[in-house]
């Protein structure tokens, strides 16, 4: 499938429009046939294509507690270079949205645009997600029960596990 195609199916997912899918992808039109005609063309050749598709994403749905690790895992270890460009502009330090077609959107909480143009994002908590990470992992070492962040932070800081010096 070329890259074409995957664009005219994933916006023909978002707006079962035909036309607006075909036009969206890129794909070069059929000389005297209408954008509205080429995308039925396309939607009736990709058809085997797009229910594996449907099936592949609903599968990815699914909830698993690897699905959840990889998530929080994701808003834990984010980047705010994922969203935004940091440069030196005309007066001085400028911060700009990256366009919208490379950014992943799972990590972001809100968005808002205010009086003047004034954007402002907002991601999950970094810090509520490593901690409910670090939750989950330590819950499969059955070998400590009470094995906390903060012993754990101490333990890097030694330089690993501590040591019993008594005998």
């Amino acid at each position: 499938m070329t890259e074409g195609e995957r664009k005219f199916l994933r916006a023909y997912r978002r707006s079962l429009d035909e036309e607006a899918a075909f036009q969206a992808s890129g794909l070069s039109r059929t000389p005297g046939k209408s954008d509205r005609a080429c995308g039925r063309a396309m939607l009736r050749k990709l058809k085997k294509e797009k229910a594996a598709l449907e099936a592949r994403e609903a599968e990815l749905e699914k909830p698993s507690l690897d699905r959840i690790k990889a998530e929080i895992a994701h808003i834990a270890f984010d980047d705010i270079g994922r969203y935004l460009s940091f440069q030196e502009g005309e007066n001085g330090f400028e911060v700009h949205p990256l366009p919208s077609g490379l950014v992943d959107t799972r990590s972001i909480s809100e968005v808002s645009v205010g009086a003047g143009g004034k954007m402002t994002l907002k991601l999950y908590s970094k810090e509520r997600a490593l901690f409910k990470l670090f939750e989950i992992m330590a819950a499969g070492e059955d070998e400590q029960d009470d094995f906390s962040l903060l012993e754990a932070l101490r333990g890097i800081r030694s330089g690993g596990e501590e040591e019993d010096c008594t005998e």
